[in-house]
């Protein structure tokens, strides 16, 4: 279904429009009138000057393994939330840190927008102005929005779930048409472990399962989608074997299996706060009176869901238009009640993974990745793109609203628009973390050209000598500093895991116990493969590779035989599929003009 130009015009105009109305509601935000922006930017913003920091010394494509800059020397590129190979990190060797993040912000809303509107309009056939009304819900859905607000940078990966999911199931001409959207949706899938969003990976390869079971349901055919899912999952995989693999090998040094799992208790309570959370308000205050068993504070952030009443408009209108259309159909057939089942299963995992009783929450706890989470809520997120599925797809079938519909659904992006405008934020409005050390430091560095090292070990303090955590110690790098208490939460929310052993704040060229007050942090990773424990410093014999390391440079450093491979497996992936982009345009553009060619020659 190839668009035509009215299309087209109508598309980009209406994108540009909610594009601006998005940069209204939201721009206020970066920062807000207290100069702050959301706590979990003191986490990433610090990251972003120092993965630019490293891009100064050793260039855009050399990988940052390790950083002097937090706890005295840390993983970089093994930890899952590294995101230097990520949009918001290449934006910031052109742009501040700040601004990076939230051009990042309007990019991925925009990517969203096109994604579920392309995916409506060529997976399931949809009008366009169906089509247009659901992107709309996407853009700003409350997942998405808040959680960049508040600082999950990480998370502006859940805006591509649509275009993997048309990746997937559009239909190709030819078998190099599979290939391509086979190989692209690799990328996509290895970006989202690159760029930090290894929590939402199963929640987005899950919601795309979803929407590609409807679209079997309605149009047969799956074969094709299956195939592609699991060739580009296979894809997605090698691409990601090197950042896999480390943050593997980086976890299983700290596990955090020891965090308690919250839950809800009742079925009425995981029922109403599905509700509230998606269709009203975020539920954070609702959810007391039925949460146990948790161990940290939840906030409003975390029950940030929100696609507005709308799409519940959506199905109250055209389900009655939709009854008697149902009544006519044949039965379904047997694969066809398979494929339902197998969509129902699927759209309970969210709520069975939050129910709690002791018993299945030992359950859930014995289970990888899952068992080593402190809240499961995030799994809601599946939620937002099937909903929006299901109530555009009835809003587009009803018959009797085809005359109507336009007018329908330029009330209803209108609504959308005034619903976020009003929606009250003042959580977001009055976070604490102040950005100005940091793009004030940038823009020194960009104007010196190179980086600043880091010369000392740094701790907070109040006046009886105890230690404290202010949210901005992380920032400490500004001042050639590692902070020796960073916020890491692969140590643990409170550094409980953290091996501090010898270190002291002072001068990391100091020598304690024939050893310099800095950390080997390749000993974090890889400790067999170079003779030390996890939290063991930089020998006095090895003063050049500890002096190149606090001076943002590669150090020699040993790899196991597993890493090598995987980082060689992960680049010649990469080389195929970057080697057969542009022989499949070539293919293509000679395909066209053969069937361009007059028949007389």
């Amino acid at each position: 279904m190839k668009p035509n130009h009215r299309e087209l015009i109508v598309f980009a105009v209406t994108a540009a429009g909610l594009l601006l109305a998005y940069h209204w509601i939201f721009s206020a935000f970066f920062p807000a009138a207290n100069n702050g922006i959301g706590h979990d930017y003191s986490y990433f913003l610090p990251n972003l000057l120092d993965g630019y920091y490293w891009y100064l010394n050793n260039g855009a494509l050399s990988t940052p393994w390790f950083t002097a800059a937090f706890c005295g020397g840390v993983p970089a590129f093994p930890n899952p939330q590294n995101i230097y190979f990520s949009v918001p990190q290449w934006l910031s060797f052109a742009a501040d840190p700040l601004s990076a993040v939230y051009i990042t912000m309007l990019l991925f809303a925009l990517t969203g927008f096109a994604g579920f509107y392309v995916l409506l309009r060529r997976c399931f056939q949809a009008t366009p102005t169906t089509a247009l009304l659901a992107a709309a819900l996407f853009m700003f859905n409350g997942f998405f929005a808040h959680r960049l607000l508040i600082g999950h940078l990480g998370m502006h990966v859940f805006m591509l779930t649509p275009v993997i999911a048309y990746l997937l199931l559009d239909r190709a001409d030819r078998q190099a048409g599979d290939i391509l959207r086979t190989a692209m949706a690799g990328l996509l899938f290895a970006y989202v472990i690159y760029a930090g969003g290894t929590q939402l990976i199963l929640p987005m390869i899950i919601a795309v399962m979803i929407i590609g079971l409807t679209q079997g349901l309605l149009h047969q055919g799956q074969a094709r989608f299956w195939m592609r899912l699991a060739g580009g999952g296979a894809l997605g995989m090698l691409l990601a074997l090197a950042k896999l693999s480390a943050a593997l090998a980086f976890l299983d040094n700290f596990q955090r299996s020891d965090y308690q799992l919250p839950g809800v208790e009742s079925i009425w309570g995981l029922v109403r706060l599905s509700f509230e959370t998606l269709f009203l308000h975020p539920a954070d205050t609702t959810i007391r009176a039925f949460w146990s068993n948790a161990q940290w504070a939840t906030s409003r952030h975390e029950f940030e869901y929100g696609i507005t009443v709308v799409p519940l408009i959506m199905l109250v209108i055209a389900v009655p238009f939709l009854l008697g259309r149902v009544r006519g159909k044949a039965r379904l057939s047997a694969r066809q009640w398979l494929q339902l089942g197998a969509l129902f299963l699927l759209l309970l995992m969210p709520l069975a993974l939050n129910y709690y009783t002791p018993a299945w929450n030992a359950f859930l706890k014995d289970i990888p990745v899952i068992g080593s989470s402190s809240t499961l809520i995030r799994w809601f997120s599946i939620y937002i793109p099937v909903i929006l599925l299901g109530a555009g797809l009835a809003f587009d079938k009803a018959a009797g609203l085809k005359r109507v519909r336009p007018y329908l659904a330029a009330g209803g992006i209108l609504a959308v628009v005034v619903v976020n405008a009003m929606t009250e934020r003042d959580y977001y409005a009055t976070q604490p973390y102040n950005p100005a050390p940091i793009t004030t430091a940038y823009e020194q560095a960009r104007g010196q050209g190179h980086a600043p090292r880091i010369d000392k070990i740094t701790a907070f303090r109040d006046q009886h000598g105890r230690i404290l955590m202010p949210i901005f110690r992380n920032n400490s790098l500004v001042q050639g500093a590692s902070q020796l208490f960073c916020y890491e939460p692969i140590f643990g929310y409170r550094l409980e895991k953290f091996p501090v052993q010898q270190m002291r704040p002072g001068p990391v060229s100091a020598v304690i116990n024939d050893h310099f007050n800095l950390k080997n942090p390749a000993c974090y990773v890889y400790d067999e493969s170079n003779n030390c424990a996890p939290g063991d410093h930089f020998a006095v014999s090895q003063a050049q590779a500890a002096q190149a390391f606090s001076r943002y440079q590669a150090y020699p450093f040993q790899l196991p035989w597993w890493q090598r491979a995987a980082n060689m497996i992960s680049l010649v992936t990469l080389a195929l599929i970057v080697l057969f982009l542009p022989a499949y345009a070539v293919m293509s553009f000679r395909n066209k003009r053969a069937a361009n060619k007059p028949s007389g020659y």
